[in-house]
């Protein structure tokens, strides 16, 4: 009871240093939300600082334990967020703005709470970057690579199943048909979605460094498998149904069937690297 007040009277007394935070990354917060609605690439953001909070909420009973020690270190750490925030501005680019604003809050919590308490509170405060867009010239590196792959996989398997294609580039020919892998097809909208949803479940399932550092490798073949399904289901579609059907309502089921198959992939995965871990130490006892 003690710590659940103790946890209400924290909230309440951060509530002005959140409002005051509000109101100076306003437009910031503004361009992510603008971004996040008209990119679907992006659209998983509107949902990484609920899931942030959620993951700062499981950690109360801790962050009350930690001792409180406000730090001047924290001043340093604002400063240099705030320094990041006009060199955005002054240099136009959006993706240093958006990175301050996180700099800033764990500046926050470290001059506020101190050292002990922003540990615990870590992982919530770095997974807010997941909601942070690539820059773009990073982001159009990844995808054409991912293009390339994501057809040069997809061709191979439409071939080992008996359907006739070509492929020129990141363009797949079929009979009748030509399947274009855009930016949009390159899988890296599944690899961030997905690897977003991974990096929250690691939170609640318990593993060791290395097999965390293992799990989030393996969100990128899981995602770019799925997006690989779907293209090779697309042009299955096509071949099966006629063009119209594949680039019409099915193509969009495809997407977001295949998506819930990648997530539950990925809670596979995780339970899978659970029960090795869990063997290797039940064999590691017996000895």
């Amino acid at each position: 009871m003690r710590r659940s007040l103790s946890a209400s009277r924290s909230v309440l007394a951060s509530l002005p240093v959140v409002v005051s935070l509000l109101l100076a990354y306003g437009a910031v917060l503004l361009s992510l939300a603008h971004q996040w609605a008209d990119d679907p690439n992006y659209s998983h953001g509107f949902f990484v600082p609920l899931m942030a909070a959620w993951l700062a909420w499981r950690r109360r009973d801790a962050f009350i334990a930690a001792p409180r020690r406000p730090s001047a270190a924290g001043l340093a750490v604002i400063v240099a967020g705030a320094l990041l925030y006009l060199a955005g501005v002054l240099a136009a680019e959006l993706f240093t703005t958006r990175l301050s604003l996180v700099v800033v809050v764990a500046g926050l919590v470290l001059a506020l709470e101190g050292g002990a308490r922003l540990r615990v509170l870590a992982f919530p405060v770095g997974f807010l970057l997941l909601m942070i867009p690539l820059p773009y010239v990073l982001y159009y590196r990844l995808t054409f690579p991912l293009q390339i792959e994501s057809s040069r996989l997809a061709a191979g398997f439409l071939t080992a199943t008996g359907l006739p294609v070509l492929r020129d580039g990141n363009v797949l020919h079929l009979e009748g048909y030509s399947l274009e892998v855009v930016t949009a097809c390159s899988g890296l909208r599944s690899i961030m979605t997905l690897g977003t949803i991974g990096v929250f479940m690691m939170d609640f399932i318990r593993m060791p460094p290395a097999g965390a550092v293992l799990y989030v490798a393996l969100m990128v073949p899981v995602a770019v498998t799925a997006n690989v399904a779907r293209l090779v289901t697309t042009a299955g579609i096509a071949s099966i149904a006629g063009p119209e059907r594949a680039e019409s309502f099915l193509h969009e089921l495809s997407g977001l069937v295949l998506f819930v198959a990648g997530t539950v992939a990925m809670v596979l995965c995780a339970k899978g690297m659970q029960w090795i871990a869990r063997a290797r130490s039940g064999s590691r006892s017996s000895w």
